[in-house]
Protein backbone atom coordinates (compact mmCIF):
# COMPACT_ATOMS: atom_id res chain seq x y z
CA UNK A 1 0.00 0.00 0.00
CA UNK A 2 1.08 3.60 -0.40
CA UNK A 3 2.51 5.03 2.82
CA UNK A 4 -0.53 7.19 3.78
CA UNK A 5 -2.85 4.17 3.55
CA UNK A 6 -0.37 2.03 5.45
CA UNK A 7 -0.21 4.54 8.30
CA UNK A 8 -4.01 4.75 8.34
CA UNK A 9 -4.17 0.97 8.81
CA UNK A 10 -1.59 1.14 11.61
CA UNK A 11 -3.57 3.90 13.35
CA UNK A 12 -6.77 1.86 13.10
CA UNK A 13 -5.09 -1.30 14.44
CA UNK A 14 -3.82 0.55 17.51
CA UNK A 15 -7.08 2.46 17.95
CA UNK A 16 -9.07 -0.79 18.09
CA UNK A 17 -6.92 -1.70 21.10
CA UNK A 18 -7.33 1.65 22.83
CA UNK A 19 -3.80 2.77 21.96
CA UNK A 20 -2.19 5.51 19.95
CA UNK A 21 -0.52 4.34 16.75
CA UNK A 22 3.25 4.37 16.45
CA UNK A 23 5.92 3.36 14.00
CA UNK A 24 9.53 2.67 15.02
CA UNK A 25 11.99 4.22 12.59
CA UNK A 26 15.72 4.84 12.36
CA UNK A 27 16.30 8.51 13.12
CA UNK A 28 16.72 10.43 9.86
CA UNK A 29 16.06 7.45 7.59
CA UNK A 30 14.07 7.83 4.38
CA UNK A 31 11.03 6.22 6.02
CA UNK A 32 11.36 8.46 9.08
CA UNK A 33 11.53 11.56 6.89
CA UNK A 34 8.60 10.40 4.77
CA UNK A 35 6.36 9.85 7.81
CA UNK A 36 7.37 13.24 9.23
CA UNK A 37 6.57 14.77 5.84
CA UNK A 38 3.00 13.52 6.21
CA UNK A 39 2.64 15.58 9.39
CA UNK A 40 3.55 13.01 12.04
CA UNK A 41 6.19 15.03 13.84
CA UNK A 42 5.69 13.84 17.44
CA UNK A 43 8.16 11.19 18.59
CA UNK A 44 8.86 8.95 21.60
CA UNK A 45 12.49 8.16 22.36
CA UNK A 46 15.17 8.29 21.22
CA UNK A 47 16.98 5.04 21.92
CA UNK A 48 20.12 3.42 20.59
CA UNK A 49 20.72 0.06 18.92
CA UNK A 50 24.17 -1.12 20.00
CA UNK A 51 26.26 -4.15 19.05
CA UNK A 52 29.50 -5.86 20.09
CA UNK A 53 31.56 -8.95 19.30
CA UNK A 54 30.27 -11.57 21.74
CA UNK A 55 33.38 -13.38 22.98
CA UNK A 56 35.37 -10.24 23.96
CA UNK A 57 32.31 -8.92 25.84
CA UNK A 58 31.90 -12.27 27.58
CA UNK A 59 35.58 -12.31 28.62
CA UNK A 60 35.23 -8.85 30.20
CA UNK A 61 32.14 -10.02 32.10
CA UNK A 62 33.85 -13.17 33.30
CA UNK A 63 36.73 -11.03 34.57
CA UNK A 64 34.55 -8.35 36.18
CA UNK A 65 31.26 -9.90 37.37
CA UNK A 66 31.07 -11.45 40.84
CA UNK A 67 32.12 -15.12 40.38
CA UNK A 68 30.29 -16.12 43.57
CA UNK A 69 26.89 -15.27 42.14
CA UNK A 70 25.11 -16.77 39.18
CA UNK A 71 21.89 -16.32 37.28
CA UNK A 72 19.59 -19.24 36.60
CA UNK A 73 18.88 -19.79 32.91
CA UNK A 74 15.47 -21.09 31.83
CA UNK A 75 13.72 -21.62 28.52
CA UNK A 76 10.38 -20.73 30.12
CA UNK A 77 9.42 -17.23 31.25
CA UNK A 78 9.83 -17.18 35.07
CA UNK A 79 6.56 -16.56 36.87
CA UNK A 80 7.99 -13.58 38.78
CA UNK A 81 9.77 -11.96 35.81
CA UNK A 82 7.47 -8.94 35.77
CA UNK A 83 8.11 -8.17 39.43
CA UNK A 84 11.46 -6.84 38.15
CA UNK A 85 10.80 -6.06 34.48
CA UNK A 86 7.98 -3.61 35.21
CA UNK A 87 7.45 -2.52 31.63
CA UNK A 88 5.39 -5.63 30.90
CA UNK A 89 3.44 -5.67 34.18
CA UNK A 90 -0.30 -5.79 33.57
CA UNK A 91 -0.06 -6.09 29.79
CA UNK A 92 -1.46 -9.53 28.81
CA UNK A 93 0.28 -9.55 25.41
CA UNK A 94 3.74 -9.02 26.92
CA UNK A 95 4.15 -12.66 27.90
CA UNK A 96 3.53 -13.69 24.28
CA UNK A 97 5.91 -10.97 23.05
CA UNK A 98 8.73 -12.26 25.26
CA UNK A 99 8.17 -15.98 24.63
CA UNK A 100 7.55 -16.23 20.87
CA UNK A 101 9.69 -15.77 17.78
CA UNK A 102 11.82 -17.65 15.29
CA UNK A 103 15.00 -17.52 17.40
CA UNK A 104 16.00 -19.63 20.42
CA UNK A 105 14.83 -17.80 23.55
CA UNK A 106 16.15 -17.99 27.12
CA UNK A 107 15.76 -16.01 30.33
CA UNK A 108 18.17 -15.27 33.17
CA UNK A 109 17.29 -14.42 36.78
CA UNK A 110 19.57 -13.49 39.68
CA UNK A 111 17.83 -14.28 42.96
CA UNK A 112 18.36 -13.10 46.50
CA UNK A 113 18.71 -15.26 49.60
CA UNK A 114 14.91 -15.47 49.90
CA UNK A 115 14.57 -16.54 46.22
CA UNK A 116 13.28 -13.09 45.30
CA UNK A 117 14.03 -12.12 41.68
CA UNK A 118 16.52 -9.23 41.77
CA UNK A 119 17.75 -8.90 38.18
CA UNK A 120 16.43 -10.38 34.93
CA UNK A 121 17.18 -10.49 31.23
CA UNK A 122 16.22 -12.23 28.00
CA UNK A 123 18.21 -13.39 24.98
CA UNK A 124 17.13 -14.44 21.51
CA UNK A 125 19.68 -16.38 19.48
CA UNK A 126 19.46 -16.45 15.70
CA UNK A 127 21.56 -19.48 14.82
CA UNK A 128 21.53 -18.59 11.10
CA UNK A 129 23.12 -15.16 11.58
CA UNK A 130 24.89 -16.02 14.88
CA UNK A 131 23.46 -12.89 16.53
CA UNK A 132 22.36 -12.85 20.20
CA UNK A 133 19.86 -10.13 21.07
CA UNK A 134 19.68 -9.00 24.69
CA UNK A 135 16.38 -7.47 25.82
CA UNK A 136 14.01 -6.98 28.77
CA UNK A 137 17.00 -6.41 31.07
CA UNK A 138 16.10 -4.91 34.45
CA UNK A 139 17.20 -4.83 38.09
CA UNK A 140 14.90 -4.23 41.06
CA UNK A 141 15.37 -0.71 42.38
CA UNK A 142 16.55 -1.84 45.83
CA UNK A 143 19.14 -4.17 44.27
CA UNK A 144 20.84 -1.74 41.89
CA UNK A 145 24.55 -0.79 41.95
CA UNK A 146 25.51 -4.32 43.03
CA UNK A 147 26.72 -5.61 39.67
CA UNK A 148 23.71 -7.86 39.12
CA UNK A 149 23.16 -6.76 35.52
CA UNK A 150 26.73 -7.89 34.76
CA UNK A 151 25.88 -11.33 36.11
CA UNK A 152 22.72 -11.55 33.99
CA UNK A 153 24.65 -10.46 30.90
CA UNK A 154 27.49 -12.89 31.64
CA UNK A 155 25.13 -15.86 31.86
CA UNK A 156 23.09 -14.87 28.79
CA UNK A 157 26.21 -14.34 26.65
CA UNK A 158 27.76 -17.60 27.88
CA UNK A 159 24.53 -19.42 26.98
CA UNK A 160 24.62 -17.76 23.55
CA UNK A 161 28.29 -18.59 22.94
CA UNK A 162 27.58 -22.26 23.66
CA UNK A 163 25.03 -22.14 20.84
CA UNK A 164 27.42 -20.59 18.34
CA UNK A 165 26.53 -16.89 18.61
CA UNK A 166 29.36 -14.58 17.58
CA UNK A 167 27.88 -11.11 18.01
CA UNK A 168 25.50 -9.47 20.44
CA UNK A 169 23.15 -6.50 20.22
CA UNK A 170 20.76 -4.63 22.48
CA UNK A 171 18.72 -1.45 22.68
CA UNK A 172 19.17 1.21 25.32
CA UNK A 173 17.48 4.49 26.17
CA UNK A 174 19.75 7.36 25.17
CA UNK A 175 19.22 8.97 28.59
CA UNK A 176 20.17 5.86 30.60
CA UNK A 177 23.71 6.89 31.54
CA UNK A 178 24.50 3.93 33.88
CA UNK A 179 23.44 1.37 31.24
CA UNK A 180 25.35 3.19 28.51
CA UNK A 181 28.50 3.18 30.65
CA UNK A 182 28.12 -0.55 31.33
CA UNK A 183 27.63 -1.41 27.67
CA UNK A 184 30.52 0.81 26.59
CA UNK A 185 32.78 -1.01 29.06
CA UNK A 186 31.85 -4.28 27.32
CA UNK A 187 32.68 -2.99 23.85
CA UNK A 188 29.20 -2.13 22.61
CA UNK A 189 29.05 0.65 20.02
CA UNK A 190 26.03 2.41 18.53
CA UNK A 191 24.82 1.07 15.19
CA UNK A 192 21.97 3.56 14.90
CA UNK A 193 19.60 5.82 16.80
CA UNK A 194 15.85 5.25 16.56
CA UNK A 195 12.54 6.51 17.89
CA UNK A 196 8.82 5.93 17.48
CA UNK A 197 6.75 8.35 15.43
CA UNK A 198 3.28 8.75 16.93
CA UNK A 199 0.36 8.59 14.52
Amino acid sequence: MPLPETLKSVREWFSERGLRGRVQTIDGSRLDQAIAGLGYTETVGPALRQSAPLLPALKILRDSADPRRTAEITKELPEDYFTVYRRGLGIPEFQAILTTGDAEIAFAVVRGDNAEALSVGRVTIDTATRHAGIAALATAEHARRQGLARIVLRELLAFSAERGAESTYLEVDEQNAPALALYESLGYTTAHRYHCRLL
